[in-house]
């Protein structure tokens, strides 16, 4: 008698075992995706061209500003500060310097006039290297082989035709070199 009720006890405790182990959870909770309002303006945008010379490679850095509360909205779109800071351009070239081995080697796009004997820095321009969303749709570079690397120029344009021949011909005037390496991208993000 006692032995049947042990083994009674015994099933009902692995029953309720079974029960009790671990437990999926999954709710179905999953979140949508998120949904932007097309018709809500985007935040202004400033986007950068960057140069490691020593990979010969090219960077874009996009940055979003979010709008001062008393933003008046212009032709559907948030306007961007007058003056932009240094420490953004200084951000977009962290850009480059994070993915470069030799962070020396990373410039601003728009190049003096002897940057092919002098690579530095210092010969690049900061607020000629960037475009924003409420001029420019576009920001394009062209550029003129010197040595082992790519001597560019950049410019904004409405379109990637118009930013890529803006660039052209800028890169022409500056370095009086015919600048047949060129490409553009939008300022705003994908």
């Amino acid at each position: 008698m006692v032995a049947r009720a042990f083994l009674f006890l015994s099933l009902c405790l692995l029953a309720y075992g079974a029960k009790a182990g671990p437990v999926p959870f999954d709710l179905n909770l999953a979140l949508p995706p998120v949904v932007e309002d097309s018709l809500k303006p985007p935040h202004c945008t400033i986007a950068y061209l960057m140069a490691d010379i020593g990979m010969n490679d090219t960077y874009a850095a996009r940055m979003r500003i979010t709008p001062d509360e008393n933003a008046r909205i212009s032709r559907g779109k948030y306007p961007c500060p007058t003056t932009v800071p240094p420490r953004i351009g200084a951000r977009a070239l962290d850009t480059c310097t994070a993915r470069s081995a030799n962070p020396k080697t990373c410039v601003y796009i728009d190049m003096s006039r002897g940057f092919e004997t002098d690579p530095e820095l210092r010969n690049t321009s900061e607020n000629a290297s960037r475009c924003a969303s409420d001029i420019s749709s576009h920001i394009g570079m062209a550029c003129w082989k010197a040595g082992g690397f790519d001597v560019c120029n950049s410019a904004c344009g409405d379109s990637p035709q118009d930013a890529i021949a803006q660039a052209v011909q800028r890169c022409a005037e500056k370095h009086g070199k015919l600048c047949t390496i060129t490409a553009s991208l939008p300022v705003l993000p994908p």
